[in-house]
């Protein structure tokens, strides 16, 4: 009997230790698939994240450039119209000439004044030995003097030209229009597309390792790390020779691809590193000038890969190590199990409570990194932003000055557009110190009471005086509704509401309405223009959210916290018949209206 019972105890040892040992080895192989699983996940976590910052990187650098060159074209256009340059007085003209190459040194090489014969009259950043050389310099025959004389309007944007100095660079050319409207020569702007690439490279964070590349829109290469590739076909013999056999036809396919005038990314591996290439079409005056390339290496997500596989081998080890150890182990479980279970529960409760205090402060830390990371990016947008919008009246007020020194008898006109351009950075200035108010919470309103319908007539009138030509149409059936707020900031949002519609509105009608309903007043400004892009409008009244390529994109979000100072409502649709689009806000009626 008791050897029957020895024996049978055995036999249920035997079979509990072998259990064990199965459990064992079963669960180190989940272990093992769950290691693998969330390797694989992390590697595919860090390829999205390179990918992400390789797209943010290329549109950031194409706003980027796209402001420098219009900061260009902007000179060369008031350098074309100026007085002095039209009636070919030298000296005048030549002070322009330099002042522009001052205002944009870090970019371009040098401003250049051509007759209509396409002679060299004057050189910017010069010395005059070398002007003596080069004036009277016949380039007629060059494709900047060519595309000036025919177009006779608007600038014209070269590919990389190899220059008299054997020096590769971009041109920018302006017709010079006589008083009577006849072509009397060119002002050229000079971009050396090695000081043009290392400009937008620098731009770029050294810890991505990223390159830049640009094309123009026929896929001749702007600028390469490469300097021999300059000025080649990526299709032509020189380029193509530089191409891995296995990887030629998928990357000519995504060269055509890029310039097709539309933005994207793809990855390609050579050896065991992967590289990620976003590009962005370089847009401008509505027209498609190249192809912007950003190159970013997979370098974080290769140390993860190489982790990963250190990873997967360490667990196939354990996975036999533990097998064989689990069965010597599930003997000396058996006599302390219970022990150990008491203890395993109490660690367990304790471990689960940090790991939640952990995962809790993990997850505050990344939403903060986020916010932290979406402000300075937003930061740096507003700082171009904001830099472009006052470079631009500044530079026209500076320009409009110096011209009105020089030719005082066009002064009512100089006068005029030095006002405008004073008044538009007025209207920025303003707009910032708004937003600091708001921010600081420092904004203010001074309520009282007043009709809307006068308030919606005098910013009516102001649109109209902004829009000489015509080419829009301001509807409004005057309605009695008074309301108790801040006139003037009323003012302000109802002016702006009017500028947004008027943005996108090239031609067409505005419609302005008003209705008491609900004991609010709700006030709606209606266009027949583009509507609102279904990317921006989740966030249409927040800081900088604009697809316009003017403007800071704060007057929306002035707008929202002035309404909502007044206990009010603002919002926006876009129309039913795929038409524009309908922004409107509520207000509290005075007391006296409602009744």
């Amino acid at each position: 009997m008791h050897v029957s019972s020895k024996r049978t105890f055995s036999k249920n040892s035997i079979a509990l230790l072998v259990l064990t040992g199965a459990i064992a080895v079963s669960l180190s192989l989940a272990s093992f698939q769950y290691s693998n699983f969330t390797a694989n996940e992390i590697l595919k976590i860090a390829s999205d994240n390179v990918r992400s910052n390789a797209r943010i990187q290329v549109n950031d650098l194409e706003s980027v450039l796209v402001h420098r060159l219009d900061s260009v074209t902007s000179n060369l256009e008031v350098i074309s119209k100026a007085r002095s340059v039209q009636s070919n007085e030298f000296e005048r003209g030549q002070a322009l000439f330099n002042a522009a190459q001052d205002s944009t040194a870090n970019l371009t090489n040098f401003y250049m004044w051509l007759d209509g014969e396409g002679r060299i009259v004057w050189l910017s950043n010069i010395n005059q030995t070398a002007y003596e050389q080069f004036r009277g310099t016949d380039l007629s025959q060059r494709a900047y003097f060519i595309e000036a004389r025919n177009r006779q309007d608007g600038a014209y944007y070269s590919s990389a030209i190899d220059s008299n100095d054997n020096i590769t660079r971009i041109y920018i050319s302006y017709p010079i229009l006589g008083t009577s409207g006849e072509f009397i020569g060119a002002a050229v702007a000079g971009i050396r597309v090695d000081t043009f690439g290392m400009s937008l490279q620098d731009q770029l964070s050294p810890e991505t390792q990223s390159s830049v590349g640009m094309t123009d829109r026929s896929g001749m290469i702007l600028y390469s790390e490469s300097s021999e590739l300059i000025g080649k076909d990526v299709f032509g013999p020189e380029f193509q020779s530089l191409l891995l056999p296995g990887l030629k036809d998928s990357f000519n396919r995504f060269l055509t691809e890029s310039l097709q005038g539309q933005s994207g990314i793809q990855d390609f591996t050579v050896g065991n590193a992967t590289y990620s290439i976003a590009y962005e079409p370089i847009i401008i005056g509505g027209e498609q000038f190249g192809t912007l390339y950003v190159v970013t290496p997979h370098q974080f997500a290769d140390n993860v890969r190489a982790l990963a596989d250190q990873q997967r081998d360490f667990s196939s080890v354990m996975v036999i190590v533990i097998g064989v150890a689990a069965i010597g182990v599930a003997a000396l479980v058996l006599a302390w199990n219970s022990r150990l279970e008491r203890v395993v529960a109490a660690r367990t409760s304790e471990l689960k409570l940090k790991t939640d205090e952990l995962k809790r402060s993990y997850d505050s830390l990344a939403a903060a990194n986020e916010q932290l990371k979406v402000h300075d990016r937003l930061q740096k947008e507003f700082i171009n932003v904001a830099a472009h919008e006052l470079r631009t009246p500044t530079q026209a007020i500076l320009g409009y000055a110096e011209l009105l020194q020089m030719s005082p008898e066009d002064r009512d006109e100089m006068i005029r557009a030095i006002y405008r351009n004073s008044v538009r950075l007025q209207r920025l200035t303003s707009d910032i110190l708004d937003v600091t108010r708001i921010e600081s919470e420092a904004f203010k309103i001074d309520k009282e009471r007043f009709n809307l319908k006068d308030v919606i007539l005098g910013a009516i009138q102001d649109a109209k005086n902004q829009l000489p030509d015509g080419r829009i149409e301001f509807v409004y059936e005057p309605t009695d509704i008074y309301v108790h707020a801040d006139r003037g900031r009323i003012t302000q949002v109802i002016s702006n509401l009017l500028d947004n519609a008027a943005k996108f509105t090239k031609r067409g009608t505005i419609t302005v309405s008003t209705e008491n309903k609900n004991g609010q007043a709700v006030v709606s400004v209606q266009d027949t223009g583009s509507g609102i892009d279904s990317d921006i409008m989740p966030r249409l009244f927040s800081k900088f959210a604009s697809k316009s390529d003017k403007g800071t994109g704060l007057g929306l979000f002035i707008s929202r916290s002035i309404i909502e100072a007044h206990d009010g409502r603002i919002w926006c649709t876009n129309n039913s018949d795929g038409k524009g689009a309908t922004f409107a806000f509520s207000l509290p009626l005075s007391s006296s209206s409602q009744t």
